[in-house]
């Protein structure tokens, strides 16, 4: 069986309008089909890769979607595929990268041309003030959770719900403003969290360091040896 996974990078869009556009071009491929978002929520690229397999995909085309598409990303994900590849044994698929959209000028011609519905623009004085945000709100901790594509392919997302989930059930939620990020830098140390005002980095993989960051990082006020992977040595906020 042949699959596509159309490769999404839109980390500022939300769930719901990701979800339409990856409905229909999942509608529209011709074969067995997924749609990826590489930051932010939703299941990563090994998980669509695990699946399709488990379907008994032999073939299976990996697609960019977005004009441009990031370079960094073009030459990251096969290497990232190709490490899904190297762990899969004798029967693993065939896995192919397809050339980004932009080099397609029938793409681009279609884009620069497409009939779409227009909205009028009126004069709005400080329309570019969003209401409500003027003051940040209280909090104690401010953890900064990486969803850029290298800890999302790693489950970041999950694991921002499951640290939200595990800070109410510590009582601890008032206190956290928790933050997502794109790349924080260290992506082969990740998924990472930054807590500040300590400065302290974490590599937080599963359920159980979660567990350990919440109940040393932020009820007992202790560092968590076991996951830290950086400090920055001063403090950035006050308590």
């Amino acid at each position: 069986m042949d699959a596509y996974i159309y490769l999404i990078s839109a980390q500022y869009v939300s769930q719901a309008r990701f979800r339409d556009v990856a409905d229909a071009l999942v509608k529209a491929a011709p074969v067995e089909a997924r749609a990826v978002r590489l930051e932010t929520s939703g299941d990563g690229l090994w998980h669509a890769l695990d699946d399709l397999t488990a379907r008994l995909a032999t073939r299976i085309e990996l697609r960019p979607i977005g004009l441009p598409f990031s370079q960094s990303l073009e030459k990251w994900l096969p290497n990232a595929a190709a490490s899904w590849l190297a762990r899969q044994g004798e029967n693993a698929p065939e896995l192919y990268f397809a050339t980004s959209l932009q080099t397609d000028l029938n793409v681009i011609h279609a884009a620069a041309n497409a009939k779409v519905a227009l909205r009028p623009i009126a004069p709005k004085p400080s329309g570019e003030l969003g209401k409500g945000w003027d003051t940040p709100p209280a909090f104690r901790h401010h953890l900064l959770v990486c969803a850029g594509p290298r800890c999302h392919l790693k489950d970041a997302p999950n694991l921002v719900d499951a640290l939200r989930a595990e800070l109410g059930r510590a009582g601890q939620s008032s206190d956290c403003l928790v933050t997502t990020t794109g790349c924080l830098f260290p992506c082969n140390a990740g998924p990472v969290i930054v807590h500040y005002p300590h400065g302290n980095w974490y590599r937080v993989e599963t359920m159980d360091d979660i567990r350990t960051f919440v109940s040393g990082a932020l009820r007992a006020g202790t560092i968590p040896r076991s996951l830290l992977i950086h400090q920055t040595g001063d403090i950035h906020e006050p308590a």
